[in-house]
């Protein structure tokens, strides 16, 4: 769970230390983790599981201004939630600590980690829904009062999330009384933060809630805070096979005012890094080949492994705003004569399953860095995924989000960072303008300048001669088989 031992004399270093890591954790989220960006209004309908009638219609915004302002909140609020926190949460019991002349069995939450929490508690758990004060409660003899004040989204900063009460006492009186009792684990989390982010859909959530629910095998109930049903029809297919059982509203009708008892309750994910499963701490070992193989099962795609073909299939993502190839045709073209057969497309909105079957008959994927690239993950075993990088500096960023999670996934991983005659920056600014020849400087300025120019202003230009080289090492790879 995350917890040292001494803790009760070792507070404040943790506190301190707790301190440092939000503000690596400020200074990195700016860098690495917010750099897909589409534009669209999409208005969704959700269908009510009981009468199959229109439950409600959102309109979903996803654009820039909306991304960075959650970012420049994290930013502005990092600080101040830590003093907050670390005096809400000093109350809560160290493993070693005693109740009276009781040793605690084990902790209930981790809340040191400074990137998420999570807490894991098994016994009388009941879980109280009440709009933006959902709480659960854990009544034991053997544990004193304690009590946590838990972000159940995997990046512990979200301004637009409200958090979960969560409290350990020996007094049943206490705890409110039940109204639903099930005898099956149920995890408490939010929904919110980036979700509709396509590559956040992943990272924040989907890959989360699988690592966290897949060891119950379908019986695990799922109750959710700040509920977009959109969201959940969306990905329809990957819950019917993480849950068995209706999900539950807690802010809603169905949840404000109720109390659902489990043997077992977990508030938040599980959450090792972006898009990315550690399997000696995962549940049964999980792994990301498990992840993909689930979402194969999910989605019917019948690869699971590229095979040696004569004409193999190369996928060029075809991005319709920014960062997206300038000459399409030409690149195609040029991947032609290497010997592929060149399919083009994006996913739209929504319509996730389409695109995954398109991804899932290709043997190699080519694109700009972008959320779009995280269908890699519906590639079978042994493709490749060809990530092209923009100028300028963002080698390190662009590596984080893809390398490892398609490498863990068996998909081979190639990175090509384009040239400054590549990009279209070069019909906004003349080549000796800071922005090629001191891109740090721009970095520096901070994350909506970067932004604005690196990834809101740029288009590519493939250099097909340049970049041939890169059709022949993945035409190898499919060969080395």
């Amino acid at each position: 769970m995350g917890y040292e031992k001494n803790k009760a004399h070792n507070l404040m270093s943790l506190i301190e230390a707790r301190k440092l890591g939000l503000a690596l954790l400020a200074g990195c989220c700016v860098v690495i983790f917010t750099y897909f960006i589409s534009m669209s209004d999409t208005t969704v309908c959700f269908l009510s599981a009981g009468n199959r009638q229109p439950y409600a219609s959102y309109t979903v915004r996803e654009d820039a201004v909306a991304e960075t302002q959650i970012i420049q909140q994290t930013l502005e609020i990092a600080g101040k939630e830590t003093e907050d926190l670390s005096e809400t949460n000093a109350n809560a019991p160290a493993d070693d600590e005693t109740v009276g002349d009781q040793k605690r069995e084990e902790p209930i939450c981790d809340v040191v980690n400074p990137r998420s929490e999570f807490c894991d508690i098994v016994g009388d758990v009941r879980v109280q829904g009440g709009g933006n004060s959902s709480a659960v409660t854990l009544v034991s003899p053997r544990r004193g009062e304690s009590r946590w004040q838990v972000l159940p989204y995997v990046r512990k900063h979200m301004r637009n999330i409200a958090r979960v009460s969560v409290l350990a006492t020996a007094d049943p009186l206490a705890a409110p009384r039940c109204t639903s009792v099930r005898n099956v684990p149920a995890i408490v989390f939010a929904l919110g933060g980036f979700t509709g982010n396509y590559y956040h859909d992943f990272t924040d959530l989907l890959l989360p809630i699988f690592l966290t629910a897949r060891e119950f095998d379908g019986e695990v109930q799922f109750l959710v805070t700040n509920i977009q049903p959109w969201w959940l029809l969306k990905y329809r297919p990957l819950f019917r096979r993480l849950t068995r059982y209706d999900i539950v509203d807690l802010d809603g009708a169905a949840g404000a005012g109720q109390v659902f008892c489990h043997p077992r309750v977990m508030v938040g994910l599980r959450f090792h890094d972006d898009l990315v499963i550690d399997p000696p701490r995962a549940p049964r070992g999980l792994a990301m080949r498990d992840f993909t193989g689930f979402l194969r099962d999910a989605y019917g795609l019948p690869r699971g492994r590229a095979e040696r073909a004569p004409r193999p299939r190369l996928l060029l993502v075809a991005r319709n705003r920014t960062r997206r190839f300038v000459n399409l045709p030409e690149i195609a073209a040029a991947a032609e004569r290497v010997g592929f057969e060149v399919v083009r497309g994006d996913a739209k909105f929504g319509d996730v399953a389409a695109f995954a079957g398109v991804v899932n008959s290709c043997d190699v994927m080519v694109g700009v860095h972008g959320a779009g690239l995280t269908n890699f993950l519906f590639l079978p075993e042994r493709a490749v995924l060809v990530q092209v990088v923009p100028c300028c500096g963002l080698e390190v960023m662009a590596a984080h989000t893809f390398k490892r999670p398609a490498e863990d996934a068996g998909v081979r991983y190639l990175e090509y960072s384009i040239a400054v005659e590549e990009s279209t920056l070069l019909e906004e600014y003349p080549r000796e303008h800071p922005v090629f020849t001191e891109p740090e400087s721009v970095h520096r300025r901070g994350f909506y300048e970067m932004a604005e120019i690196y990834l809101g202003k740029q288009n590519v230009r493939l250099d097909v001669d340049r970049f041939r080289p890169v059709f022949l090492r993945a035409m190898a790879l499919l060969h080395d088989q």
